[in-house]
């Protein structure tokens, strides 16, 4: 993987978490303004992602711009939202970030 595509992926990832907490803020599409935000965050980060599958398998570029928008979006809500993680979800989480870490050595 080049740099570029890291950083496209990282991009896409910070776009996704960007989006993910629009969405929570829109409780329930009733702050429109939020939704739309959130909506053109998720299509800017489709179209970094887009652009880093050129260099990956869409598999592999799908599933680590996933995993890692998940781990992020779930530590970050923790942080600003209050969510707590049961153990459970520790391990889910670790499961995850290991399984992007097989996937990142894909050549």
């Amino acid at each position: 993987m080049t740099l570029t595509t890291a950083l496209l992926i990282i991009g896409a990832t910070l776009l996704d978490v960007l989006a993910n907490l629009l969405l929570k803020r829109s409780d329930g599409f009733t702050r429109p303004a939020y939704f739309v935000g959130a909506v053109l965050t998720v299509l800017l980060a489709f179209s970094l992602i887009g652009l880093a599958a050129r260099d990956l398998p869409v598999a592999v570029a799908y599933a680590l711009w996933g995993g890692l928008g998940i781990g992020t979006t779930a530590l970050l809500s923790q942080r600003i939202d209050g969510a707590r993680l049961t153990p459970t979800g520790w391990a889910g989480l670790a499961l995850i970030l290991g399984s992007l870490a097989v996937l990142s050595l894909t050549p």
